[in-house]
């Protein structure tokens, strides 16, 4: 059983430390570093006879690495610039990698003897200045922690007719014919032929499998740029509307506790007002009763205005009579502001019972000031105004 991968030569570096199991290697979780001893490279070297074969081989300390591949790349755009062509596209495949698993049905002993064919087949076909060696692999490990089959990494460089050319070194008949031609040589020197090749239902089932590994690959592969991204975005916009949400609510709030503030302020300042009415038309009311009794004393008034004209014109014999008029109407107006005062007085202790009584002391002030005058000023009128007792007879002469 065999695949080939390809390689750009930014790869190229990664899987050259794999081959070489670098420390960087043994840190992945599929291999068993215990076992790394076993691993074996092979390759062509020159025996004490002279012959080129393939064997297991020492390599050097750090190789095959970047440099082998980047040395070659070199070798072939120096060719390319003396022949007037354009040197090897940075995008070119510089590297392929044959990955050769050993089969069940290799007999015991034979495992080395396996990978070496197998290397020298891959060798002819691709050329043996184009191979890295071939690096055997007994280290690795499945998931569940059992060994995994052992298997060999094939590197070489795909170089043909003097440039880089994977296509048309490894065409789709290659693929096609390559278990099947590997199958034909190692039956010829093992003497029995191993499974490269796969039965057809394994192949069926081994194309189920690839297929399905591919659709779990496009689904993860959509899953990570469409589904997650989307899901993120949807994710950000529910937090958002929330945020939003909370802050509007919050906002609401505060002017609902702001509105009732102002309710409960607007509704003291209503019933100042209403207390404020209700004050003024008390004062109203004692201003218009005030203008009544004014008006009820100016026409008590006018008849002792008019016996004062009278007492003006009238002789001396009349105006005693008149003095007389005078003072019984004054005694009576008197009489009148007294009992007027007194109502007032009644109606402003009556005005400083509501429950804002600082609102109206200015008024009631006001109020007290007025009948104060008043009764000083009937007072006043009552003595200016009281007939002299006279102690000789009327019409007694002096």
């Amino acid at each position: 059983m065999a695949h080939i991968a390809k390689y750009k030569a930014t790869s190229v570096g990664h899987m050259l430390a794999h081959y070489r199991r670098d420390a960087s290697s043994l840190e992945r979780d599929n291999i068993d570093p215990k076992r790394t001893k076993d691993n074996m490279v092979v390759a062509h070297y020159t025996n004490k006879d002279g012959q080129l074969v393939v064997g297991r081989v020492v390599p050097r300390e750090g190789e095959p690495n970047w440099g082998t591949v980047e040395r070659r790349i070199e070798r072939v755009n120096e060719a390319q610039k003396a022949a007037g062509k354009r040197a090897t596209r940075k995008d070119a495949v510089v590297m392929a990698d044959v990955v050769v698993t050993l089969p069940d049905n290799v007999r015991k002993g034979d495992e080395d003897r396996f990978f070496r064919l197998t290397y020298w087949y891959l060798s002819n076909k691709f050329g043996i200045d184009n191979m890295m060696g071939g690096h055997v692999h007994k280290d690795e490990v499945l998931k569940d922690g059992t060994p995994a089959r052992d298997h060999m990494h094939v590197p070489f460089t795909p170089i043909l007719d003097g440039r880089f050319n994977y296509k048309k070194m490894c065409p789709r008949m290659f693929y096609q014919n390559m278990h099947r031609e590997l199958g034909d040589y190692l039956e010829k020197r093992l003497g029995y032929r191993p499974e490269v090749e796969l039965a057809e239902e394994t192949r069926a089932q081994r194309v189920y499998t690839d297929k399905s590994v591919d659709i779990d690959k496009v689904r993860g592969a959509v899953d990570r740029a469409v589904v997650r991204p989307a899901e993120d975005e949807a994710a950000r916009i529910v937090a958002a509307a929330k945020e939003e949400a909370a802050a509007l609510l919050k906002e609401a709030e505060t002017r609902k506790a702001e509105l009732v503030t102002e309710i409960a302020e607007r509704e003291g300042e209503l019933e100042d007002v209403m207390v404020d009415i209700e004050h003024a038309t008390d004062r109203l009311e004692c201003l218009r009763q005030r203008a009544n009794g004014v008006a009820r004393d100016v026409e008590e008034l006018r008849p002792v205005a008019a016996e004062v004209r009278r007492w003006e014109d009238a002789g001396k014999a009349e105006r005693g009579s008149i003095l007389d008029s005078i003072a019984a109407r004054c005694a009576g107006a008197a009489r009148a502001i007294g009992r007027a005062v007194e109502e007032l007085g009644d109606r402003i202790w009556a005005l400083m019972r509501p429950r804002k009584v600082q609102r109206t002391e200015r008024g009631l002030d006001d109020v007290m000031r007025k009948a104060t005058e008043v009764a000083r000023a009937a007072e006043a009128l009552s003595r200016n105004h009281v007939a002299p007792t006279n102690s000789r007879p009327r019409g007694q002469a002096r």
